[in-house]
């Protein structure tokens, strides 16, 4: 079985995905075993036929139910939702927790986040250069209108966690079995962008984020990391874009059903102009 370098601390999850693959050719062999040699490239053949290959079928199958789950949770009434959201987070927890030898093979690391604290600080200057274009473009709001604005960001900054381990811990290591790594990261970038379905932006933008934070944790092993840029850049779009452009960050049946909180939102320039205009 080919291990991937000590650098990229593959952790327990693929590991036992790659062993499935490997003890489904290995039975296969063995049992052609009594057979004669000719035998075996025909069994093997069967055991892992043209396109997906029957014991990936598992993994494929453990990978898109939470995913089902998390779209009913989007286009379902609040309550429903509730209920399915809570359904995928606890599916993918408990897989995770069962494959994960400890809390440093999921980059769960504080101590990384110093040592990455220069990719921090260019998130921050990335953010504080789009905030001051909104500023001046007229375009900088309220955090979906919020009277506590602080509130919203703590919950956003959890989410956000929660987004990344779900993408890096669960879905990226399901993927790296049933495919390569330039696949499975391409396939990160569509699973992140679907679950942002319907908002066309958003969901455009989503699909070369989930790509980038795919790639930077795969680097960088750590999951707080890729969460704090998630929670920065999202939060920074969501005060400096205009309504025109994600529509709040809406996604499911939210996009559709709930008004922008942005529409009556002004920017502090206009509000400076405004005693002007009277």
């Amino acid at each position: 079985m080919k291990l991937s370098h000590p650098g990229s601390h593959p952790s327990t999850m693929d590991l036992a995905l790659r062993r499935e693959a490997d003890n489904a050719v290995r039975s296969a062999s063995e049992s052609a075993s009594g057979r004669g040699p000719q035998a075996v490239p025909q069994l093997v053949s069967q055991a892992i036929p043209r396109g997906i290959p029957r014991y990936r079928w598992g993994t494929l199958l453990r990978l898109l139910f939470p995913i089902a789950l998390l779209e009913v949770a989007l286009w379902s009434p609040l309550p429903v939702g509730i209920l399915f959201g809570i359904g995928a987070l606890w599916y993918i927890a408990w897989q995770v927790y069962n494959a994960a030898s400890n809390a440093r093979s999921l980059g769960l690391d504080l101590r990384g986040v110093v040592r990455e604290s220069w990719l921090l600080g260019a998130t921050v200057a990335l953010a504080l250069a789009i905030l001051a274009a909104a500023y001046f473009s007229g375009s900088l709001h309220r955090l979906w209108g919020l009277r506590y604005p602080w509130v919203g960001v703590g919950v956003y900054i959890c989410w956000a966690f929660v987004q990344e381990f779900m993408l890096q811990c669960f879905c990226v290591p399901m993927l790296r079995a049933m495919v390569s790594r330039v696949s499975s990261l391409l396939l990160a970038g569509v699973l992140f962008a679907v679950a942002h379905l319907p908002n066309p932006s958003l969901t455009l933008m989503a699909f070369f984020a989930g790509v980038a934070l795919t790639s930077i944790y795969a680097r960088r092993k750590n999951l707080y990391v890729v969460a704090l840029i998630h929670a920065v850049l999202g939060l920074t779009l969501a005060v400096s874009a205009p309504d025109e452009w994600f529509h709040d960050l809406r996604v499911g049946r939210h996009f559709w059903e709930r008004p922008s909180t942005i529409a009556e939102e002004v920017s502090p320039a206009d509000e400076l102009q405004r005693p002007q205009q009277r």
